[in-house]
Formats: C-alpha cells, structure tokens, sequence
C-alpha cells in the first residue's frame, strides 16, 4: 500500500455499522432505578459534559471545548427531540444522540437515521443501559419514519462496543483506516516549503 511505503503505519481501523431494516426491533429493558427524560436546552452543558465523560478513554479522545460544542448545538441537524437520555435522579447515567440527515437521505434515495454518539458513564457501564438505549434509539427511527440506521465504531473500542452492535443486529457494512508516520523533531519534516 501506498502509505506504509511512504513510512506510514495503521494504527487503528474504524467501521461503519449499518443495521439494514428497523422492523424487528426487541423490547428495551432499561436497567432498575434508571429513566429516560427528554432532552431540554437546560440539560445541553450536562448532555455534552456527560458525553465527553464517556469518551475519554478512547482512540482520539474528544474535543469538549466550548466551540465544538457551539458548533454542536448550532448544527441545523440537532434535534433533542431525537435523543435518547438516561438519568439516575440527577445524573446522566447514559444517553444516545441520534441524527436525522435529511439531505444525506434525499441524496442517497434511503430513509436512515444515525446513533452519532451511544454513550454510558463509568458508574452505569456493564448493566444493559447502552443496549437498552440503542434499542430505544431504533424504535424512535422506527416511529419517525427511519428504515434503516447507522453508526461508526473503532474496531478496538476497549468497552467491546462492536459485540454491542452486532447483538443489536448492527452489521459491518464498511472500514476505514487512521494511518500515522512517526515523526523525528531534530530531523524536521521530509518536505521543504515549495517541494
């Protein structure tokens, strides 16, 4: 491949989900003591805090500064109608943000709707809250119109995510690569300006 000869190295590879139909959808069972609110433009700081909170630990980790979240809440696809938030008494305990693109769905000739972020606090984790919230998430598609739905994952998500999806019938539909070259400071760069 032409990046690893140019010194490139694969570091982590990413799938893209699809799970091809929204029909068959199994109950959710949210854990006791857990219950889903509404999102509201109160809950946003909280929602976004609670979101970063669960994505520290992975590849990449996350931008929570206040322009990502600016540009977050101001996108024309924001819609909290559509999200999916767990609170234990005060405390998020996990939620789901899912995504309608209508422009991507008007392109493509399909109905999909995206889980752009499933997330679970630490203190939830290993209970059947995420499964619970993807199913829930489904059926909210489901109920607004949606036939099919998506969502991206690392291949190597320490929480085991991928089995996640899969057992919410979740399939690989495509990959995609993140290449680094290391990078030797007192040697500078290959390339000079104007190469």
């Amino acid at each position: 491949m032409l990046y690893e000869q140019e010194g490139y190295q694969k570091v982590r590879t990413f799938f893209h989900m699809l799970r091809p139909t929204l029909d068959d959808i199994p109950e959710p069972a949210l854990p006791a003591g857990l219950e889903v609110r509404p999102a509201e433009p109160a809950h946003d700081p909280a929602i976004w805090a609670a979101d970063a909170e669960a994505f520290r630990d992975h590849f990449g980790g996350v931008d929570d500064s206040e322009e990502s979240f600016r540009s977050f809440i101001e996108d024309p696809r924001t819609d909290r109608s559509l999200w999916i938030i767990a609170w234990d008494g005060p405390d998020i305990a996990g939620l789901v943000i899912n995504m309608i693109d209508p422009t991507e769905n008007d392109l493509y000739g399909y109905r999909r709707g995206w889980l752009d972020s499933v997330a679970v606090r630490r203190p939830w984790r290993r209970r059947g809250l995420a499964r619970a919230l993807i199913l829930e998430s489904l059926r909210l598609l489901h109920e607004r119109g949606m036939t099919s739905a998506s969502l991206g994952v690392d291949a190597e998500n320490p929480n085991e995510a991928l089995h996640l999806y899969t057992s919410t019938a979740f399939q690989i539909h495509r990959s995609s690569s993140v290449y680094r070259k290391p990078w030797d400071p007192a040697a500078g760069p290959e390339w000079r300006p104007g190469d």
